[in-house]
């Protein structure tokens, strides 16, 4: 089921996504609200998804992104998508991803309340 708008809390996470480290890494770890988060950015956009692989529990930070905009798992190569978080190499384990908006002051994302 489909989280409403009325159920998220939107944090502040930068104000300038740009000016993080990216050239160093292109996965970024956050905690916020005691919830462990990765950042990506790919091909000019950003997501947010949760820090370990819902499968065996490997940083996410560690893994990589494909060609095709999926996050790819250090640990057993398990891809998912940027977009929704949804498994791409059909073993059935899909991951959180996070919404995020980009407003005035900075790069915001939508946690359940």
């Amino acid at each position: 089921m489909p989280i409403t708008p009325k159920e998220l809390e939107w944090h502040l996470l930068t104000e300038d996504p740009n000016s993080l480290p990216w050239e160093n890494q292109p996965i970024l770890s956050f905690t916020i609200t005691e919830r462990s988060i990765c950042l990506a950015q790919f091909e000019g956009k950003f997501f947010a998804f949760q820090a370990l692989c819902p499968h065996a529990g490997a940083p996410l930070k560690d893994g990589y992104i494909d060609a095709k905009g999926n996050i790819v798992c250090p640990l057993h190569h398990y891809k998912f998508c940027l977009a929704n978080g949804r498994n791409c190499t059909g073993q059935g384990y899909d991951m959180r991803a996070y919404p995020l908006e980009i407003r005035p002051d900075g790069l915001y994302i939508g946690l359940r309340k």
